[in-house]
């Protein structure tokens, strides 16, 4: 009988001590997986003790990565992986209980070749930072349900990604950010049959953040970023007013 993992989540860490333990517990604490799965964690480097507080937990595999990034992180990890899916968080993240089965009835259909998740913030986070989520997540759906590739994006801290689509078009780009966006659209343009979705119940709650002002800085860097893809675009005015359209509509 195999003893091969169905799944490997890749998790890179630097300095993470704050909420490392809780992110590995919510991982080691998965039900009805429907396989066996590891957990890979990178050390990027870390000066703090996070490297300490994960070494107590003997199911997972602990790597280091020296070149600064947490693309390069990852990337280490997929190359140590097993598993045909690979799925993918931040150490600043807890996943549901149901993460991982969500992610294998994602990927059900083959024709998918990167899944996103839901995205949520600290139940303590301000209001605003709580709207900002809403409006994050319905800005997602609608991407990928109703807009062409070119404004697709993607985010690594929810995100699964079939282990065949790294062999066949590489790894992430080891820039400091947007690299899963890159993928995505390098995805398109390589194998524009297979498909990037969003799956509504493959969930994970940020806790880095608890106002909307600090995530605001955070998601400006990236639209800098953005502008090294060249085949990305951002929304038009048009589509924009669908999203409110399309966000009204779930809230009401």
């Amino acid at each position: 009988m195999s003893t091969d993992p169905l799944i490997s989540v890749v998790v890179p860490f630097f300095n993470s001590e704050r909420h490392i333990a809780a992110c590995v517990e919510s991982l080691l604490s998965q039900e009805d997986v429907g396989g066996i799965f590891e957990v890979i964690l990178i050390d990027n480097g870390s000066q703090d003790d996070s490297a300490s507080l994960v070494k107590p937990y003997g199911d997972l595999i602990l790597l280091k990565e020296e070149k600064p990034g947490a693309y390069a992180a990852r990337n280490t990890g997929i190359r140590r992986a097993r598993a045909p899916l690979i799925a993918l968080t931040d150490a600043d993240c807890v996943v549901d209980r149901h993460w991982l089965r969500s992610i294998r009835e994602g990927m059900e259909d083959s024709a998918t070749g990167i899944l996103l998740g839901h995205c949520r913030y600290h139940p303590q986070a301000s209001w605003p930072l709580l709207l900002l989520g809403i409006y994050e997540n319905a800005k997602t759906r609608y991407v990928v349900e109703r807009c062409g590739s070119a404004n697709h994006f993607a985010y690594a801290n929810n995100m699964a990604v079939r282990t065949s689509v790294f062999e066949e078009i590489g790894l992430f780009k080891e820039w400091k950010r947007a690299a899963d966006s890159e993928l995505v659209h390098r995805l398109a343009s390589k194998r524009p049959d297979l498909k990037l979705n969003f799956f509504p119940s493959m969930g994970v709650t940020h806790l880095e953040f608890l106002s909307a002002r600090d995530r605001t800085r955070r998601l400006s860097l990236y639209t800098h970023t953005n502008s090294k893809i060249e085949t990305f675009r951002e929304l038009s005015f048009g589509q924009r007013l669908g999203l409110a359209g399309h966000l009204l509509g779930n809230l009401f």
